[in-house]
């Protein structure tokens, strides 16, 4: 988000500094899978205004704006979903998203049935599995080039990176004066929040009540012997893949572990689990890889992106949890059309950051 809106603002010619902990993608960011599936429910989110719809839009535009700026490929691609069903109650929770995209969805959409139908998609698959859906809705990214283009795009376009930790926000008058970092006051018409997992520290700055808390996530990186996944794979909370680097990315887990971001066995052998039952080929997989990062989730698992009620010039874009990727330049773009005084490109009122109401001391 905060490279996205740093990127959409410098491009708009604003004077841009991002403050950045460590470095850019160094944490969610740049360890994230890059899955990008729109919303595909009957739900407000799924309209064509969608946050969902807007995020879509912009990464297939920003592939080839960031590769031109910059000469970075973030590795945008078209790439077909399939959805797995482990049983039959499985199967009948995916029947309403085949029925809406049908009616909604113009492209290749086709309901499994069973075992054999599955298996004519990829004959690897489990024989223990019940059907599925496959649905040409879906892309991927690579999200680490795609935030370190972001960001190199951004500062192409005039904006400064610096190192620090911003510890707090001078507000005067019910305003934003300045961001302060460490000891140095830095003068700021807006600030845009973006701080992932940490982002709760601004509502003690603001007097608002920021439920966000981390939701650690660990990824597996496999060599697979045999031809490549063709198609992204998605069952519950898990996914398989194949990345353009060739190997199967598997994942993921979601653990209250507060914010440590060490990568374990336990979750190791879970995810391995998980993606032979699917794969039984897997089996046979060597560990490249095994990675470990923080997403931001608010409370009531819905994204927080808008103005600080009653604060001019502090806009906050964090709580995507899973999404973050998918919905990050949407997000970054909402917070850049905020911070210079613009009215958002959709309807926002759902992630309104003053939902939660006033933090304690106040």
């Amino acid at each position: 988000m905060g490279a996205s809106a740093a990127y959409f603002m410098a491009q708009s010619g604003a004077r841009v500094t991002v403050v950045e902990r460590d470095s850019i993608g160094s944490h969610a960011s740049g360890f994230a899978y890059g899955g990008l599936i729109p919303a595909h429910d009957a739900g407000e989110r799924s309209t064509p205004s969608s946050l969902s719809e807007l995020s879509s839009q912009l990464h297939a535009r920003l592939a080839g704006e960031l590769r031109e700026a910059t000469g970075v490929d973030v590795q945008y691609r078209r790439k077909a979903s399939v959805m797995l069903a482990r049983n039959r109650r499985d199967l009948s929770d995916l029947r309403p998203t085949y029925d809406w995209l049908r009616a909604n969805h113009r492209g290749d959409v086709r309901w499994l049935e069973d075992v054999e139908a599955l298996q004519s998609i990829d004959s690897r698959l489990s024989e223990s599995l019940a059907g599925g859906l496959y649905a040409d809705i879906s892309a991927e990214v690579e999200p680490y080039k795609l935030t370190l283009a972001l960001g190199q795009a951004a500062q192409k376009h005039g904006a400064m990176l610096r190192h620090g930790v911003v510890t707090g926000l001078r507000i005067e008058a019910g305003r934003l004066r300045a961001v302060i970092v460490g000891r140095e006051v830095i003068p700021a018409a807006a600030v845009v929040v973006a701080a992932g997992p940490w982002s709760g520290a601004a509502g003690d700055w603001l007097g608002l009540r920021l439920p966000i808390s981390p939701l650690k996530g660990q990824i597996l990186r496999l060599r697979a012997p045999g031809r490549p996944l063709e198609y992204s794979y998605w069952w519950g909370s898990d996914y398989a893949t194949t990345k353009p680097d060739g190997l199967v990315w598997a994942g993921t887990t979601e653990e209250r572990a507060g914010f440590d971001e060490t990568p374990t066995a336990s979750a190791r052998d879970e995810i391995m689990s998980s993606a032979t039952d699917a794969f039984p080929f897997l089996v046979d997989a060597e560990l490249v890889r095994q990675t470990a990062c923080l997403r931001p989730v608010s409370s009531d698992g819905e994204p927080v992106i808008g103005n600080a009620p009653e604060i001019g010039g502090v806009v906050i874009a964090t709580g995507a949890g899973r999404n973050g990727i998918m919905l990050g330049p949407g997000m970054g773009r909402i917070a850049a059309h905020l911070a210079l005084g613009l009215d958002p490109p959709i309807n926002i009122r759902n992630y309104d950051p003053g939902r939660f109401g006033s933090s304690i001391r106040n």
